[in-house]
């Protein structure tokens, strides 16, 4: 049986142009997302801490984002952005954070929606335990989250959605998290892992079969539990 697996990804745009061969200028928007794996959680329940990343982000920020890419990195593709992160992550992050890393993916353009069939939204709020005095998440505050079960983890997704629905807004909707499933500390990777038990204990996913839930609190950032 294989291990369930905890992922994460923190999204970073920066805009930017690449010059051609023949000197025309690739103008784009650029979303770098940042993945990240583990098997386990820390004590406060997370693969790491996003802020964790923020010598990435100020990489990005003062050194592609606004720029002609070109002048800085060697091969300007989407595949050698991506490979010139992450070699810089490796390099740069924090030892416990580089360990996890699985990849740097680079696109173009805006982000794109997920599919109507497969998720589902819901507002709420929480308080994080265990982390360091001051940081922002220990306060009490809220999020648009969004759901998603990827059509593709379900062979017949039928009422899923649905369903899902109806439980988030009868659950947690306008709720604080903390009451509302009070074993939990609630990060959106714990969110995760309890979502798909949920699924599971109404059989609503085949015994035995690879199950992901993904919970997402921004636009830029999401958790996912794969059993």
């Amino acid at each position: 049986m294989s291990t369930p697996v905890f992922r994460i990804g923190k999204s970073f745009r920066f805009e930017a142009t690449r010059r051609l061969e023949d000197n025309r200028y690739d103008g784009r928007s650029f979303t770098a997302e940042v993945v990240l794996s583990s098997a386990s959680l820390s004590p406060a329940g997370f693969v790491v801490d996003f802020g964790e990343l923020s010598p990435l982000k100020r990489y990005i920020d003062c050194t592609l984002d606004h720029q002609i890419l070109n002048d800085a990195v060697k091969d300007t593709s989407n595949e050698g952005l991506a490979q010139h992160l992450t070699i810089w992550a490796r390099g740069h992050l924090p030892a416990d954070v580089a360990s996890v890393l699985e990849s740097v993916q680079v696109r173009t353009g805006r982000p794109q929606t997920p599919p109507s069939a497969s998720f589902v939204a819901f507002d709420a709020s929480h308080q994080l335990h265990g982390l360091r005095e001051g940081h922002p998440c220990g306060r009490l505050h809220g999020h648009s989250y969004v759901l998603s079960v990827p059509v593709s983890a379900i062979p017949r997704l039928g009422d899923v959605p649905v369903l899902l629905r109806n439980h988030l807004r009868s659950a947690v909707h306008g709720r604080v998290l903390n009451e509302a499933i009070p074993h939990l500390n609630p990060t959106s990777e714990h969110l995760a892992r309890h979502f798909s038990q949920w699924l599971e204990d109404r059989a609503l996913v085949e015994a035995g079969s690879s199950m992901c839930v993904r919970v997402s609190e921004t636009e830029t950032s999401w958790a996912e539990y794969t059993r």
